[in-house]
């Protein structure tokens, strides 16, 4: 069985969870399943050490045991241009990811390798996914956000660098015509560039959507009314306009949050009413009347409170939901039934036998 390159045109396309669901899959067939990230850029520090908050997460979840600097040898520590101007000789930075990556596939049959943000990041430094790739003797399958019908075209482009690595196309996070759109459409145009397209994932809310604590953690939120469970926000709603407008809209949203300023009690009742938020996210620094909290701590509604207004906090809630990641049962089984039933794993994973 050969390793698997996954990578992607743009960000947030889906490639960590399609990582995690073919390692647990594999794992089940009784394989031991290694995961490799040559390259990180969304850095955190845990304790004392510096990780690729993807990179980490992965791996704790495939529970792979391996060293988390061999996991993932080159991480940014700083901005990207301060980082390529310090950075050593590109053949000494390939020479650290190729040395990690034999560490990591010593005693696994199959290592699950996880590129940048896209297939271009860390160019300048010789490690973007092309270089990778190349060095490490791997073919990619491409993970694709069908964001438009131009997505088609960056996978061409991708294809003409790439060449006969780049083996397999898997789309992910199609909603409405695109389903179709890209059976009739793309597989043909795929196949006559010799590429495999080896399936369509649709839009999922589930997986798309935050637990209640990463949204409090993320926004560095004061929690008003703590939530009595971790439960799941799969969309948001911006509370602007008066109740009456703003009713048809609360009817329409199941397991949202309502972002509205702290003063706007008014919109605040109204959303716990109809029962289908699942948390408030109060904006400007102001806590509503005691009466509001006491109602959203009977119905188990948390409430947060932020100092940004309205529409920053709306910029970095976007941002947050971009970035959802795999955590929880419910999310690691829900990528692994999706992944079960939308790709062709025969064609993937029994291509890649020894």
């Amino acid at each position: 069985m050969k390793n698997i390159f996954v990578s992607s045109i743009e960000k947030y396309s889906g490639k960590s969870a399609v990582i995690i669901a073919l390692g647990q899959i594999l794992h089940e067939k009784g394989l031991k399943v290694g995961y490799f990230k040559p390259f990180g850029v969304n850095t955190i520090r845990i304790g004392d050490q510096l990780v690729d908050e993807d990179a980490y997460n992965t791996a704790n979840v495939l529970n792979t045991g391996d060293d988390m600097e061999d996991v993932c040898p080159v991480k940014l520590d700083r901005p990207y241009a301060d980082f390529v101007r310090a950075a050593p000789d590109p053949e000494d930075l390939k020479r650290r990811v190729t040395d990690a990556y034999k560490r990591i596939s010593e005693g696994k049959d199959v290592v699950l390798v996880e590129g940048a943000v896209d297939y271009k990041t860390g160019k300048g430094l010789g490690i973007s996914d092309l270089d990778v790739s190349r060095a490490l003797g791997l073919n990619v399958l491409m993970v694709v956000k069908y964001t438009n019908d131009f997505v088609l075209d960056e996978i061409l482009a991708a294809k003409e660098l790439f060449g006969e690595r780049l083996e397999f196309v898997l789309f992910n996070q199609l909603v409405g015509y695109k389903k179709v759109h890209v059976k009739d459409i793309a597989e043909r145009l795929l196949k006559r560039e010799g590429i495999g397209m080896i399936g369509t994932m649709p839009y999922d809310p589930l997986l798309a959507g935050l637990f209640v604590t990463e949204l409090g953690d993320a926004l560095k939120g004061k929690w008003l009314v703590k939530p009595p469970e971790d439960v799941i926000i799969e969309d948001f709603l911006i509370g602007a306009m008066s109740p009456q407008a703003a009713l048809k809209y609360l009817r329409r949203v199941r397991k949202a949050v309502l972002i509205t300023g702290g003063d706007r009690a008014d919109l605040q009742n109204l959303a716990l009413e109809t029962g289908n938020i699942n948390c408030l996210l109060l904006t400007g620094n102001l806590e509503p009347p005691r009466t509001m909290l006491g109602k959203a701590e009977e119905k188990g509604v948390p409430v947060i409170v932020v100092a940004d207004d309205t529409l920053k906090t709306v910029q970095k809630v976007e941002e947050v939901f971009g970035k959802a990641g795999i955590k929880g049962d419910v999310k690691l089984k829900r990528i692994k039934e999706l992944v079960e039933q939308c790709v062709d794993l025969e064609r993937l994973v029994g291509h890649n036998k020894k």
